[in-house]
């Protein structure tokens, strides 16, 4: 099981796990084998609200411990009872979801840094000519978020752009390198207005859903068939809707000024 960050960070190369050593195909799983991509992932498990550890944007809020607890519950049932695990979901040259970091293409959001520098595609043991490995990852939709692997609700039905990398901010140096092992969450525009003002190119959170409702409907929709398909628990589905109108909330409806506040103005 990986995350964005094992596939970008530096020399870690995760699309070696299920391509030839030259990235030229893929590579059938063996029979006793799962590969799993949680989309839109950083290394550490997510949360809400996006804390701020240093980088040009807050952390990566998506929580794939549901995958996680889908997912050993499923090598469980293989491995007590020979229940097949869900299917191995990554992204693949077979299908031109999985690319070469050279050709990765990322929206023109404002203000954010392609990474299309970042160092890869090495082996920290050898030097010379024959240190080069293919830097291969997976590629994004026109809001930046990946379209192959277990998307979960989070990801397949955004409310930001979810990135396995984050540049380091202006404030604490060296910002065209990467902070370890992070990634971004880089919110949409909640309004129309806002994208034109701001020049985004990613649909506004008010032309995405009707209502706050018709969001839920659309989380509670994923959540519910990657229940079905054994990526997560069913259990944990109504907790994953909870979590999306918190999320909601916080960015579509206005923060209230305190009784203070209000009396200072």
């Amino acid at each position: 099981v990986d995350t964005g960050s094992e596939y970008w960070d530096r020399g870690r190369l995760a699309a070696l796990r299920h391509t030839s050593l030259d990235g030229r195909e893929d590579v059938e799983d063996a029979p006793n084998v799962r590969v799993y991509y949680l989309a839109g992932t950083k290394h550490g498990a997510g949360s809400f609200p996006a804390a701020d550890n240093g980088g040009e944007f807050k952390e990566n809020t998506n929580d794939y411990r549901w995958a996680q607890r889908g997912l050993l519950a499923a090598l469980d049932a293989w491995v007590r009872q020979g229940t097949a695990p869900p299917a191995s979901r990554h992204p693949k040259l077979s299908d031109l979801s999985l690319v070469a970091r050279d050709n990765f293409k990322f929206p023109p959001i404002p203000g954010v840094k392609w990474p299309q520098h970042v160092p890869g595609g090495y082996r920290a043991d050898v030097t010379g000519p024959f240190s080069a490995l293919p830097f291969l990852v997976s590629k994004v939709d026109a809001d930046g978020n990946h379209i192959a692997g277990i998307r979960l609700p989070e990801q397949a039905v955004p409310l930001a752009t979810l990135t396995g990398w984050n540049f380091r901010s202006e404030r604490i140096g060296a910002p065209d390198t990467l902070i370890a092992m992070a990634g971004a969450y880089i919110p949409f525009p909640t309004t129309r207005a806002q994208r034109e003002r701001a020049k985004d190119p990613r649909q506004a959170i008010g032309g995405r859903h009707s209502s706050r409702a018709d969001y839920l409907k659309k989380v509670q929709d994923s959540a519910t068939a990657l229940a079905g398909e054994r990526y997560i628990l069913p259990k944990d589905v109504q907790v994953i809707v909870q979590e999306a109108g918190r999320h909601w909330d916080s960015l579509m409806t206005p923060a209230k000024p305190s009784t203070n506040q209000a009396a200072s103005r």
